[in-house]
């Protein structure tokens, strides 16, 4: 029985690192995702692209230290990405960081 949670748990990670490299690729383009100014709604935005990202079969063989890792994980990069949007989209998000 750990054997297909091991391997959806492998799989899993392989796919997240997949999605990270495309979001590191969309920053290095200049590109930036808009978040909501709200911190609960970006932390239920980054719980649910981790969910999201899962399949439906893998879900249950998940643990929750995978998707929080998950999660943790598309929450650096995307706010990494909020430098490279206009500075008012910055100012209208509340965003006080030094980018």
């Amino acid at each position: 029985m750990t054997e297909p949670q091991h391997t959806a748990s492998a799989q899993y990670a392989e796919r997240v690192e997949r999605r990270i490299q495309f979001l590191k690729t969309l920053k290095d383009a200049g590109l930036g995702v808009f978040l909501p100014a709200d911190e609960g709604a970006r932390k239920l935005a980054f719980e649910q692209l981790a969910r999201m990202t899962a399949r439906q079969r893998e879900l249950p063989h998940l643990s929750p230290a995978d998707l929080a890792k998950a999660t943790e994980a598309f929450r650096v990069h995307l706010d990494a990405m909020q430098g490279v949007l206009p500075h008012d989209v910055q100012y209208k998000n509340r965003i006080r960081r030094n980018w």
